[in-house]
């Protein structure tokens, strides 16, 4: 198991468990993003990355991602 935040651009990982902010955890499972999910990574910088299901796609900071294991 890893942070999101070290995960590599391109490959695909399972959701294990996430914390974080009530509001930003919400979004997330609006956008399908919860425990168990599949997760692409699509690309990684040193303070973002963006992250996609089959439904849609997301920006996040790696201070949210930090808080996602996979």
């Amino acid at each position: 198991m890893q942070a999101l935040s070290t995960a590599k651009s391109g490959e695909r990982y399972t959701i294990k468990w996430m914390l974080g902010n009530q509001k930003v955890m919400d979004f997330l499972h609006r956008h399908d993003f919860c425990e168990g999910n599949p997760i692409d990574v699509i690309l990684r910088n040193n303070d973002w990355m963006i992250i996609g299901n089959d439904m849609c796609r997301v920006a996040i900071g790696c201070e949210v991602a930090d808080r996602i294991q996979v």
